[in-house]
């Protein structure tokens, strides 16, 4: 699984992308398999002025399946950066559960009944 951070006006670049690749790791280590790559980035849409405006998107791909993507704001990066981090666990959980239902509901279509004996 590949984990790409990338950062936009934010000081402590370096740490904070080590936080949230570690992170993403920790949170999508358990579907390490069905996780083609991660991106993530990490931006102050308003620069000095303050308030909510600490963004972390992520977009995960994922092997054969469409991509999951989850935007965050707030005022603590890391915080925000957690945040995302669950709920990128829970979206992909979510995702790969559907597909293996969906999965099981097409075997079970294609299921032929057992051949009876017939009486000679």
């Amino acid at each position: 699984m590949e984990v790409e951070v990338q950062t936009r006006g934010l000081s402590a670049a370096p740490f904070l992308r080590r936080h949230a690749r570690q992170r993403m790791l920790a949170a999508l280590e358990r579907f390490r398999f069905s996780v083609q790559a991660v991106s993530v980035r990490l931006g102050d849409i308003n620069g000095p002025r303050g308030g909510a405006d600490k963004l972390c998107r992520i977009v995960v791909r994922l092997k054969d399946s469409p991509r999951v993507v989850i935007e965050e704001l707030g005022d603590d990066i890391f915080q925000v950066i957690d945040r995302v981090a669950d709920r990128a666990h829970q979206n992909v959980a979510r995702q790969l559960g559907r597909m293996k239902r969906s999965a099981r509901g097409a075997r079970r279509l294609f299921v032929l009944p057992a051949p009876t004996p017939s009486a000679a």
